[in-house]
């Protein structure tokens, strides 16, 4: 535990209190057995981050859109391998099916729809966007980057499209089913998706950039998006830790939607993704590694779980000097193994 301990310590030691900084926590069987909260969660209020603060998770919110989807697979709304497009009259001009397996796992080859949201004539950066224009866009894209099923290929757009079937499916918003069906469940009753730009989020957190120029030597990053699926989700710590209590119980129960969320599902070719529905799973040292990371607007967030140790580790920024690194953070735990 001392090298974990080190490890955030440093980024502690190099981030003035005044400034913005980061959330971390260590669980182990259940139990926290780390937590530090170093910084600001708002510098014009000068508001310190607690285990309450609730940052934007940003891509780290996929996971929680992979589970309700599976959860509608479950419940037989859809197959894995159902075509997606009956559902999502957007891909119409691709003129091809797109199974939901490669929706979750990045393999449709669907282009990311940030490429052409940053090249609309007339935008500018900080110019508001949602899930309904991103839609629209994805509805104009006729062609796919790689054959759909024969390679990972990263696209945020393929969990708008998710957001979109999940809601048609269930007939709520994402933000209410998620809270119905995963959050609520486990006592998670502020970890919500944002999906209206006037929504009041309690202990809500804001996220920096240095810049001398400016009065207190930052930038503040004023989030232009209410996107759920990709992104979207708000969580701190407090309510995190009781997620990841549940994600072991689930890791030891064979039948559980984790388990489903994590079932190899082989390319075109018979090869198998490290990236499975919303989570990544990779070896390190003998040891299995179940993570995702999520980074925008100067948020940096990262949950990384050993399953075979029984061990969570989660870190939350609010401004890029804090970019938590997956390799050392395994690295660190992976040293407890051996004591």
């Amino acid at each position: 535990m001392q090298k974990l301990r080190d490890y955030f310590e440093q980024i502690q030691a190099s981030l003035p209190p005044s400034g913005p900084g980061f959330s971390a926590a260590v669980i182990r069987d259940g139990k926290t057995e780390f937590e530090l909260h170093h910084g600001m969660a708002s510098l014009e209020h000068q508001v310190p981050l607690t285990r309450d603060s609730a940052y934007y998770l940003a891509s780290e919110s996929k996971q929680f859109t992979a589970a309700c989807v599976l959860s509608l697979v479950r419940q037989g709304r859809i197959g894995l391998d159902d075509d997606v497009c009956v559902h999502l009259p957007e891909l119409a001009q691709f003129e091809q099916p797109f199974p939901l397996r490669s929706l979750l796992n990045h393999s449709s080859g669907i282009p990311d729809y940030f490429q052409f949201l940053h090249c609309q004539l007339g935008r500018h950066e900080a110019d508001y966007f949602n899930n309904r224009l991103l839609l629209n866009i994805i509805a104009t894209l006729d062609t796919v980057e790689c054959t759909t099923l024969s390679e990972h290929r990263y696209s945020n757009s393929n969990y708008i499209l998710l957001a979109a079937l999940m809601e048609r499916l269930s007939g709520m918003p994402m933000a209410r089913y998620a809270k119905q069906v995963l959050f609520e469940p486990l006592g998670m009753h502020h970890m919500t998706f944002d999906d209206d730009r006037f929504n009041l989020i309690p202990n809500r957190v804001f996220s920096y950039e240095a810049d001398p120029a400016r009065p207190l030597g930052y930038k503040q990053h004023l989030g232009n998006a209410n996107t759920v699926g990709d992104g979207g989700v708000y969580g701190s710590i407090a309510e995190l830790t009781k997620w990841e209590v549940e994600w072991h119980r689930q890791w030891a129960d064979k039948s559980s939607l984790l388990h489903a969320m994590l079932a190899p599902s082989p390319f075109l070719n018979g090869t198998i993704p490290d990236y499975r529905f919303g989570l990544e799973i990779v070896q390190r040292s003998g040891q299995g590694v179940v993570f995702h990371g999520g980074a925008l607007w100067g948020f940096r967030t990262l949950i990384v779980r050993l399953p075979q140790l029984r061990m969570s580790i989660i870190q939350l920024a609010n401004c890029p000097a804090a970019d938590p690194s997956m390799e050392r953070l395994v690295a660190a735990a992976l040293s407890v193994s051996s004591q």
